[in-house]
């Protein structure tokens, strides 16, 4: 089920260039020697980003965060970025649990980026990083959180997001208010529409 910290994560990677895959569910992984099965689960999303995206409305490059992705050591103009995102709005989240060595693997599958037998080695890497970086690739583990969380991972905070979204709307609030049913969910039109009334 989709929540509003999701909506603003999703919407954060789609406005810095993000093609997104909402809710990517991670089918029971049957008993492996050694190895103890889950049950069914899901990545709230995998994105997808390549160093070229332009748009002439809000796809330029100063309309990126750029210095976010700085922060995290990622040249966006630089590489092909795919992220496994895991959204938490609450206070007392174990990020661990939510990046298993499994389904790490399971979405690394997904992202067809990589021949299946390199995956694994790819994994090993990325259970214990934030990052993997293959050149022309970076794989990362996002965590957009209500507060900074340290661990193997990447970390957006939800006011952040929250303000980059803001930001994003005003500079073309003309142009987001006309096109604002265009918008595939309820949070980013109201917004478009507040910002325009205001």
């Amino acid at each position: 089920m989709i929540n509003f910290a999701e909506d603003l994560a999703y919407w954060y990677l789609r406005f810095n260039g993000f093609f997104l895959l909402r809710n990517f569910v991670l089918h029971r992984v049957d008993q492996v020697e050694g190895k103890r099965a889950r049950g069914a689960a899901d990545f709230d999303l995998l994105a997808i980003r390549f160093p070229y995206v332009y748009e002439k409305i809000g796809g330029q490059k100063n309309d990126w965060d750029c210095k976010q992705f700085e922060d995290w050591g990622i040249e966006i103009d630089k590489f092909h970025l795919a992220f496994i995102v895991e959204v938490t709005s609450g206070k007392n989240v174990n990020l661990k649990e939510k990046y298993p060595y499994e389904r790490l693997e399971q979405a690394i599958w997904r992202f067809g980026i990589f021949p299946k037998d390199e995956v694994s080695c790819i994994v090993k890497i990325l259970y214990q990083k934030k990052k993997y970086i293959k050149e022309p690739w970076v794989i990362a583990k996002l965590a957009v959180t209500e507060r900074n969380i340290q661990g193997p991972w990447l970390n957006l905070l939800l006011d952040d997001a929250d303000k980059f979204i803001q930001e994003r709307i005003k500079a073309y609030s003309y142009r987001k208010y006309s096109d604002r049913v265009y918008f595939p969910d309820a949070l980013i039109q109201y917004l478009a529409w507040k910002k325009n009334n205001r």
